[in-house]
C-alpha cells in the first residue's frame, strides 16, 4: 500500500509539474509575443529602411544636355538665303512715269488772301517720261531759280500735291504785286530793280545797267532813288530801256 501511494503521489506530482510547465509555457509565449511586438518595428526599420542621406541620387540634368529640339527646328542659313533670293527675284518694282496723256493741273494760290485758281494744261515735253523723284527734283530746280516773269508776278514757292501717270497737280504760291502809289529804284549787281513803296516787294526787274546811266543819275540810284507815282516810273523806264 505504501508503494502504491508513493507511486500515485509521484504521478500526481508529475501531473502538477506538467501542468505548471504548460502554464509557464503559455505565459512565456505571451510574454515573448508582447516583447516581439514591442521590438520588432524598430528592428524592421533598422534593417529594411537604409540610410540614404549620403547616397541620394542626383536627378538634375547634366549641363551639357544637348538641345536636340532646337537643333531639329533650325533651318540652315544657306537654304533661307536661296529661298529669299528666289522670292526677291520674282518681285520687280517698276516706277510710275508720266507721259503725253498725263493731265497737268496748275493751281495758283494767292498767299495774301488765300484764293486759288486752277487750270488744266498739257504736260510740258521736258517732263514726259519722268518718275516721281525726277519730277520733284525738276520742280525744286524751278523753285530755286524761277523765270523773271514769275518773280515779277510775285512767285514765292511751289508744292507737288499729287503725282500719278494719269494726273499731276502742282500748286504755285504767289504774293501778287499790288498797285503802289510810289516806288524806289535801286541797283543790284549793276542792274536796275524797282521796289514798291514798302521797299521789300519787288515791283519790276529791268535790264537797265547802272553803269550806262548818266553819272548824276547813278549817284541818285546808289542812294535809292524815289519816284512819286507810276506815270513818272514809266517815263524813267522808257527813257533808259535799251
Amino acid at each position: 500500500m505504501r508503494r502504491t501511494r508513493t507511486k500515485g503521489q509521484r504521478i500526481g506530482i508529475f501531473s502538477v509539474g506538467l501542468l505548471l510547465c504548460g502554464l509557464m509555457g503559455m505565459t512565456g509565449g505571451l510574454l515573448g509575443a508582447r516583447l516581439a511586438q514591442r521590438y520588432q518595428p524598430q528592428q524592421i526599420r533598422q534593417e529594411v529602411i537604409p540610410d540614404t542621406s549620403e547616397e541620394t541620387p542626383d536627378l538634375s540634368l547634366p549641363e551639357a544636355t544637348p538641345r536636340w529640339h532646337n537643333q531639329v527646328m533650325e533651318t540652315p542659313q544657306e537654304d533661307l538665303g536661296e529661298e529669299t533670293g528666289l522670292l526677291t527675284s520674282q518681285v520687280i518694282s517698276i516706277p510710275e512715269t508720266v507721259n503725253a496723256e498725263t493731265e497737268y493741273i496748275l493751281r495758283e494760290k494767292d498767299l495774301l488772301n488765300g484764293s486759288e485758281v486752277e487750270t488744266s494744261e498739257e504736260l510740258p515735253d521736258m517732263y514726259i517720261g519722268m518718275n516721281r523723284e525726277q519730277f520733284v527734283a525738276a520742280m525744286e530746280s524751278y523753285e530755286a531759280a524761277p523765270p523773271l516773269s514769275e518773280k515779277e508776278r510775285g512767285f514765292v514757292s511751289l508744292d507737288v500735291l499729287s503725282f500719278a501717270p494719269s494726273r499731276v497737280v502742282v500748286q504755285m504760291n504767289y504774293r501778287y504785286v499790288q498797285p503802289s502809289k510810289s516806288f524806289y529804284v535801286v541797283a543790284i549787281n549793276d542792274l536796275i530793280v524797282v521796289y514798291k513803296e514798302d521797299r521789300e516787294t519787288v515791283y519790276q526787274y529791268t535790264n537797265i545797267r547802272l553803269s550806262q546811266l548818266p553819272e548824276r543819275l547813278q549817284q541818285e540810284i546808289i542812294g535809292v532813288m524815289y519816284i512819286a507815282d507810276e506815270e513818272r516810273l514809266y517815263d524813267f523806264l522808257e527813257n533808259y530801256t535799251s
